[in-house]
């Protein structure tokens, strides 16, 4: 089962657990007690690699809530609230499903605009927000990718220890998945340098500690065939000349994760006139509540929101 969180227009009830939905993964999920008559653009919010949707998301979607704007944010499966093994493993093709699911729930929800849907990703998940803003099917209303993944950020093979290590380990869980075994682990994060990290580039350590409010939010472990599937998702580069509808991108100066260049790139390629480029100051995570670029990437992305999808 998915776990949603939405947050309905800035209202503060308990929440109530329902039933899953009909035609759909089954689902838990946390609905707002106190329900506006009206209805409400959404925006659909996912997290980076290896986040769950504790990491950051809730001050933003807070944020958007307070102009009118509902957010349900949520974890894919095998992450955080939801169910699924193996835990904390990504694959690439069904986090878009999972994405997909959401958004068909919320379409389906009468106090939701089905017609005023936002997609909102930040890093890995800004990746998929460029591929699915692409899908006719989906059709969201508009999109914002934060601090996007853009598809293959390393060559074809360096010969290096971290390389080399990283490598025979995401050999070793491609085989283990393959036969049933549990995964094998590595962390998502480490210090600059570390053989053993999916991530490891300066800051990031840093990054991720100023977004974990309590100890166990973030497990830092993730599947170690990430190595290569990550790096080869290639996806969101492919998809520009499909992108139609309005998208806001963000791009962080001295990003050492997703650095600003691909990104810039990407908003100047977009097949839509009305492709937006917020280049922003600090690192990957700065774009964060309490880092330096929080004011001016919130302010950004709420203009942006009420100029292409008003409330």
């Amino acid at each position: 089962m998915l776990s949603l969180s939405p947050v309905c227009c800035c209202t503060t009830s308990t929440p109530e657990r329902t039933s899953p939905v009909p035609d759909k993964p089954p689902n838990e999920r946390q609905k707002d007690a106190t329900e506006s008559p009206s209805i409400h653009p959404v925006v659909v919010m996912a997290n980076g690699l290896g986040c769950t949707k504790l990491l950051g998301l809730g001050p933003y979607a807070e944020a958007f809530a307070a102009e009118g704007y509902a957010c349900i944010v949520f974890d894919y499966r095998r992450w955080g609230a939801s169910d699924g093994t193996r835990r904390n493993s990504v694959y690439v093709d069904e986090q878009q499903a999972d994405y997909r699911a959401v958004v068909k729930w919320a379409r389906q929800q009468p106090e939701y605009d089905p017609q005023r849907i936002v997609l909102w990703g930040f890093s890995f998940a800004g990746g998929h927000v460029l591929t699915l803003a692409s899908d006719p099917a989906l059709n969201p209303a508009a999109s914002i990718a934060l601090n996007p993944f853009c598809g293959r950020s390393m060559p074809p093979f360096q010969f290096t220890g971290r390389y080399l290590s990283l490598s025979l380990l995401g050999l070793i869980d491609f085989a283990a998945d393959y036969l049933g075994l549990p995964p094998v682990y590595i962390p998502a994060v480490g210090a600059p340098g570390s053989w053993t990290s999916a991530l490891a580039a300066p800051g990031a350590v840093e990054g991720f500690a100023s977004v974990t409010e309590r100890d166990g939010d973030f497990p830092n472990q993730i599947n170690a065939s990430i190595f290569f599937r990550a790096p080869w998702h290639n996806k969101p580069r492919a998809a520009l000349s499909n992108i139609h509808n309005p998208i806001l991108l963000l791009a962080a100066r001295n990003d050492h994760i997703c650095p600003p260049a691909p990104i810039v790139e990407i908003a100047t390629k977009c097949n839509v006139e009305s492709a937006e480029l917020l280049e922003l100051e600090g690192d990957h995570f700065d774009a964060f509540r309490g880092n330096g670029d929080w004011d001016a990437a919130l302010a950004g992305q709420i203009a942006f929101l009420q100029k292409q999808v008003p409330v």
